[in-house]
C-alpha cells in the first residue's frame, strides 16, 4: 500500500491526466496511425449533425474574412409589442455581444432604448428552457411531433374545429401568411390576439412641431416610434426651443421634458380633452390657466401643433384627439394608423372571446405562441383552470413561466437574436430580421411552429421568410446588409390601417374625490416579459429611483392624509379584489391617483425573477380596465426597505443642474472666476497628447430614459450586483442618472443629470492612490489600471462626484455559466476588490486609434464614438477630441450654455453640460 504522500508524488509526477495512459513502448507507427483514423472518424461522425447552411449578411462592407478578434455587425430587428426595432447587433466569433440602433432605419435612426440593450443578455440566460416539456416532464421534440401528427390528422377531418391559436398583434408578413393560410386550411380554426399594454396607433412627425399635448402618452419611451419621436423632438428643441404641455396621473420621461406638466387623474385628463376642444371651436380663451394655455398656443401653432392621447384613455378620447387635431389644422397622412394585425377581418376576438370560447365549449386544442396569459390575467386565477379543461394545450415560449407550467405542452422556443423573422416598424418600414448566432439550444423559431401547425411540415424560418419576400439574390443580400427593404420593392403590402382600436373601457365617472387605482406597465420590466433580465431588474425607475421590486406611488398629500411614510403597507381595496403592497410618496403624483406597475411579483419563468416584488394584475378589474375605484386604503402596520439608488431630491443650493429660460439662453448667467483664475493645489498641468477626448452632455435633451446606462453595462461588462448589494449603496453601474425636483412638490419641474466619470485635468483621485493605479493620461483620460488596485478606496474618498464603484464582491458569475459568452473580449472581467469606473470606452479609442495609424492619418470624429453617446435617443451626449475646433465636443463646450460640475472645487471635469431650457408661456413663467 502506498501512503497518501507517495500517492500524491505519483500523481504529481504524472503529466496525464485521470485516466490517460503514457505511450506503449510495443505501439507501432501503423497501429497509431490505426488509432488517429479511428478517433479523427468518430469526432467527425459526431460533429456532422448541425443546422442547415442559411447565409447572413454583414452590415456595411462584407469582410474578406474573418480576422479572430474583429466582430461582424449584422442589421436586424428585435421584436417590440409586434413591431421592429431596427438594430445593429456586434458579434465576436458568432457570440452576439451587444446591440446597437441601425442608423440606416428611419424609425431606430441609430439609436436604441433600455430594453433593447438590455435584450442581448436574454440569448445567454441560463434559466431558458432546454427541451418540450409534457406534463411537467422533459421530452423530445419527436415526441411532440408524433403527437401532434394524430391531433392535426383528427383537425383534418373536422376543418379545424375546436382549434385555436392565440398570438399577440403583429407586422410580420410571413406570420400573417402561415396563420391565414392556417386558417384556410381549416376553415373553422379559430385565432385571437392577446392585446399588449402599449397600444398606441397614431404617427406624427415631431421634428417640425411648435406646440405638442401629451394626454397621459409617454411618446418619448413607451410608444412604437418613441425612438423616432425622442431624435425629432430633441432635435427641434436645440434648433428653436418648442413648447410641451403633458397632463398625466404619475411622472413619465415624456412629462419630465414638459415645459408644464399637470399632475391629473384619467378622468381628469378627459374632461381637459373635452373641455380644449369646446374652446378650440366656440370660444377664444383668455387667462393663464393650464387649459387656456393650452388652447391658444395650439390655435397658433395650427399645422405645427400635435395632441397626442394615450389609447388606455378609451376611444372616446381617442376621437378628440383627432377632433383637436382636425381643429387646428393637422391632416393625418394616409399611414398614420400603425400597420399592426390588431384588427385583422380574420381574428375571431381577444382573450375575452377567446375565454367564453374556452367555457362554451367551442374550444378543444389552444396553442398559446409566446404569451404568458396565466400570469397577466386580471382580476383573478380562472386561466390555469379553464387551459385544464382543455382536451390539448400547447405553449410556445422561452420560459417555462406560469402559462407554461399550466399547458400540457411546453415547447422553448428560439430567441430573435438565433431565428429569422421579418417585421415591419410603426411607421411601415420592413426589416427582414436575420440571426446573429445559430441555435445555441434545442429550441424551435415561432414561425416553424406555426407553418408545423399549418402544413405538418415544420420548415425552416428562413425558408418561409424567403418564400414571403421573392427577391433577386442580390437585393435579398442587400436587403440584408442594410436592414432595411426599400418600400419601391416592398411586395407585401401591409394590413389596411385598423380603425380606432378599442381598447380597455373606461371606469365609470368618478366623484371629485374619489380614490382611483392607475395601472401601468413597468418602464422597464413591461408587463414581465422582461422580469428575469438582471440588467432590467436592477435599472432604477428614473423618477422613485426603486431598484428590484415595485410600489403602489402615492401623492404627498395622501401620505399625509393617512399618516403614511415611504415602505409602508397599505391594503387597496376594490369591489370584491384587494392587494396588499408598500406605498412610494412620489413628487407629481396626482392627488387623488394611486399607480400601480405591472411586471412583478412572478412565480415562475426565471430564478431572477421569481419572489421580487407585488403582482398587481390580479387587482385589476376582470374586463381588463386601466383604472378602477379605490373603495378603502388602509395602512396594515407592516414596512419594506424598498430599495431606492437616491434618497434626496434636493440640490440643497447648489448649480448642479442649470435651468435657464429659453429668453435667457443667448446670455446665460456665467461662473464668477475662469478656471485658469482660480487657486489650486494640484501639479503643473500635464503636457498635451496627440488628442485630448471630452464629453459634452445637453440637459435641453437629456430625458432620464437611462439607455445609456445599460448600453455602459453591456460594453464594460459591468455585473448585477443583486438586491441586497443595491439597497448597501453597491450598485455598480458606471454612469448614475441623478434626478432632481424643484418648484412645488405636487407639479415640479423634474431634472435629468447623467453623470459619469467627470477625467478631471485636476483629479483629486489621483493624488492619493497609494499604488498608481489610477493615473492621468496624457490625452486626459483618467486611466485605472486593474492590476494594480489594492483596494484601498481612497480614491472614492476624494472624489467629490462619486463616480466610482467598489467591486466589494465577487461577482464574476461560474465559470461553466453561458452568461460568460457574452462579455465584451476587449474589456477586462473584473475580479474582487478593484476600484472601477467610466473610461470614456478606452477600448473604442484604442480600436479607432490602430485603424487611424495603419491608414496613417487622425482619428475621424464620426468612427469613435463611446456607448452612451451611441446609444443616447435624442444625441444629448458628445464625445471627441475638444482640441479641435471643428468637433461637436468643441462646438458645445463653446455654447453659451456649457458649465461644468462644482466648478468651485477647480477640478477641471472634461466632461461638461448644457444647462436645461424651459419654454413656458409667458403668463407661466415662475416669479
Amino acid at each position: 500500500m502506498q501512503s497518501a504522500d507517495q500517492h500524491l508524488r505519483a500523481r504529481l509526477a504524472d503529466e496525464f491526466p485521470a485516466g490517460a495512459h503514457a505511450w506503449p513502448p510495443d505501439l507501432s507507427r501503423r497501429h497509431f496511425l490505426e488509432l488517429m483514423g479511428a478517433s479523427l472518424a468518430l469526432a467527425g461522425v459526431a460533429g456532422c449533425y448541425r443546422p442547415p447552411r442559411e447565409d447572413i449578411v454583414p452590415y456595411g462592407d462584407t469582410p474578406e474574412a474573418l480576422v479572430p478578434g474583429n466582430p461582424l455587425t449584422y442589421a436586424t430587428a428585435m421584436p417590440w409589442h409586434g413591431f421592429a426595432r431596427g438594430i445593429l447587433v456586434r458579434a465576436h466569433e458568432g457570440r452576439p455581444i451587444k446591440i446597437e440602433g441601425n442608423p440606416a432605419h428611419p424609425d431606430s435612426l441609430g439609436a436604441t432604448d433600455a430594453i433593447t440593450q438590455a435584450a442581448v443578455l436574454g440569448l445567454y440566460d441560463p434559466d431558458r428552457s432546454t427541451t418540450p416539456v409534457h406534463q411537467r416532464v422533459p421530452v423530445s421534440w419527436a415526441d411532440f411531433d408524433a403527437a401532434w401528427r394524430n391531433q392535426r390528422a383528427r383537425f383534418d377531418t373536422l376543418g379545424g374545429d375546436g382549434f385555436a391559436l392565440l398570438t399577440e398583434p403583429t407586422t410580420s408578413p410571413t406570420q400573417l401568411r402561415l396563420v391565414h393560410a392556417l386558417l384556410d386550411h381549416w376553415p373553422h380554426a379559430r385565432w385571437y390576439q392577446a392585446p399588449t399594454l402599449l397600444a398606441h396607433e397614431v404617427e406624427a412627425d415631431l421634428s417640425r412641431a411648435d406646440v405638442i399635448l401629451a394626454i397621459d402618452d409617454d411618446i418619448l419611451v413607451q410608444h412604437p416610434g418613441s425612438l423616432r419621436h425622442a431624435r425629432h423632438f430633441a432635435a427641434r428643441r436645440r434648433e428653436s426651443p418648442n413648447r410641451l404641455y403633458v397632463a398625466e396621473p404619475s411622472p413619465t420621461v415624456t412629462g419630465s421634458m414638459a415645459d408644464r406638466r399637470l399632475p391629473a387623474t384619467p378622468a381628469e385628463c378627459r374632461a381637459l380633452l373635452e373641455t380644449i376642444a369646446s374652446q378650440l371651436e366656440h370660444e377664444t380663451p383668455s387667462g393663464g390657466g393650464f387649459v387656456a394655455q393650452v388652447t391658444r398656443d395650439l390655435r397658433e401653432a395650427g399645422p405645427r401643433g400635435r395632441c397626442f392621447v394615450g389609447a388606455h384613455l378609451g376611444p372616446q378620447a381617442q376621437k378628440l384627439a383627432d377632433r383637436i387635431n382636425r381643429l387646428i389644422g393637422v391632416t393625418p397622412p394616409p399611414t398614420h394608423r400603425h400597420p399592426r394585425s390588431d384588427n385583422d377581418p380574420r381574428a375571431t376576438g381577444d382573450l375575452t372571446t377567446l375565454a367564453a370560447d374556452i367555457d362554451n365549449q367551442r374550444v378543444h386544442t389552444l396553442v398559446v405562441l409566446d404569451r404568458n396569459i396565466v400570469y397577466t390575467e386580471a382580476g383573478g386565477r380562472t386561466w390555469p383552470d379553464r387551459i385544464g379543461r382543455l382536451a390539448s394545450s400547447i405553449h410556445l415560449g422561452a420560459y417555462h413561466d406560469e402559462t407554461g407550467q399550466a399547458c400540457q405542452w411546453h415547447l422553448p422556443t428560439s430567441h430573435f437574436l438565433e431565428s429569422w423573422n421579418d417585421l415591419r416598424s410603426s411607421d411601415g418600414t420592413a426589416t427582414i430580421a436575420q440571426p446573429a448566432s445559430t441555435p445555441r439550444l434545442n429550441t424551435r423559431a415561432p414561425l416553424t411552429l406555426l407553418d408545423q401547425l399549418a402544413r405538418g411540415s415544420g420548415r425552416s424560418d428562413y425558408a418561409l421568410v424567403r418564400e414571403t419576400w421573392d427577391a433577386p439574390p442580390d437585393d435579398w443580400s442587400e436587403w440584408l446588409r442594410r436592414g432595411t427593404v426599400p418600400r419601391a420593392q416592398d411586395n407585401v403590402r401591409p394590413p389596411a390601417p385598423p380603425s380606432l382600436r378599442r381598447g380597455a373601457p373606461p371606469a365609470p365617472p368618478l366623484a371629485g374625490d374619489a380614490l382611483v387605482a392607475v395601472f401601468r406597465p413597468d418602464r422597464y420590466l413591461d408587463d414581465g416579459r422582461w422580469a428575469n433580465n438582471g440588467w432590467l431588474q436592477e435599472l432604477p425607475d428614473p423618477f422613485s429611483r426603486l431598484a428590484w421590486g415595485n410600489a403602489a406611488w402615492i401623492s404627498s398629500a395622501l401620505a399625509r392624509k393617512h399618516g403614511l411614510n415611504a415602505g409602508d403597507h397599505v391594503v387597496l381595496t376594490c369591489e370584491d379584489r384587494t392587494l396588499e403592497i408598500p406605498v412610494w410618496i412620489q413628487p407629481g403624483q396626482a392627488g387623488s391617483a394611486v399607480t400601480l406597475h405591472f411586471g412583478y411579483g412572478r412565480r415562475a419563468g426565471g430564478h431572477i425573477a421569481q419572489g421580487v416584488g407585488v403582482n398587481v394584475f390580479p387587482f385589476q378589474p376582470p374586463s381588463g380596465a386601466t383604472e378602477c375605484v379605490i373603495h378603502d386604503l388602509r395602512s396594515t402596520g407592516r414596512h419594506t426597505d424598498l430599495i431606492s439608488t437616491q434618497g434626496h431630491f434636493d440640490m440643497a443650493q447648489r448649480d448642479l443642474v442649470r435651468v435657464v429660460p429659453a429668453a435667457e439662453a443667448d446670455h446665460p448667467p456665467t461662473d464668477a472666476l475662469s478656471p485658469q483664475e482660480r487657486s489650486t493645489l494640484f501639479p503643473a498641468a500635464f503636457p498635451e497628447g496627440e488628442y485630448a477626448w471630452a464629453m459634452a452632455i445637453d440637459l435641453r435633451s437629456c430625458m432620464g430614459c437611462q439607455a445609456c446606462v445599460i448600453a455602459c453595462q453591456a460594453e464594460n461588462n459591468i455585473p448585477v450586483v443583486g438586491a441586497a448589494q443595491v439597497a448597501r449603496g453597491r450598485e455598480m453601474h458606471w454612469i448614475r442618472i441623478d434626478r432632481y425636483y424643484t418648484g412645488d412638490e405636487t407639479s415640479p419641474l423634474m431634472l435629468h443629470q447623467p453623470v459619469p466619470c467627470m477625467h478631471c485635468e485636476n483629479a483629486p483621485c489621483e493624488l492619493v492612490c497609494p499604488v498608481g493605479a489610477t493615473v492621468h493620461s496624457s490625452e486626459g483620460l483618467n486611466d485605472m489600471v486593474y492590476n494594480r488596485c489594492i483596494g484601498t478606496r481612497y480614491c472614492s474618498n476624494n472624489c467629490p462626484y462619486k463616480v466610482r464603484r467598489f467591486n466589494f464582491l465577487n461577482f464574476r458569475v461560474d465559470d461553466d455559466s453561458p452568461l460568460n459568452e457574452r462579455h465584451n473580449p476587449r474589456v477586462t472581467v473584473r475580479e474582487r476588490g478593484v476600484m472601477e469606473k467610466c473610461t470614456y470606452c478606452v477600448q473604442r479609442i484604442n480600436a479607432a486609434r490602430i485603424v487611424a495609424r495603419r491608414e496613417d492619418r487622425r482619428i475621424r470624429e464620426n468612427e469613435l464614438r463611446t456607448a452612451c453617446q451611441q446609444v443616447c435617443p435624442t444625441e444629448a451626449i458628445v464625445f471627441g477630441d475638444k482640441n479641435d475646433p471643428a468637433s461637436a465636443v468643441s462646438r458645445r463646450r463653446a455654447h453659451p450654455l456649457n458649465y461644468a460640475l462644482l466648478t468651485e472645487l477647480n477640478t477641471q471635469p472634461r466632461t461638461t453640460y448644457l444647462a436645461r431650457v424651459t419654454n413656458r408661456a409667458p403668463e407661466d413663467a415662475p416669479a
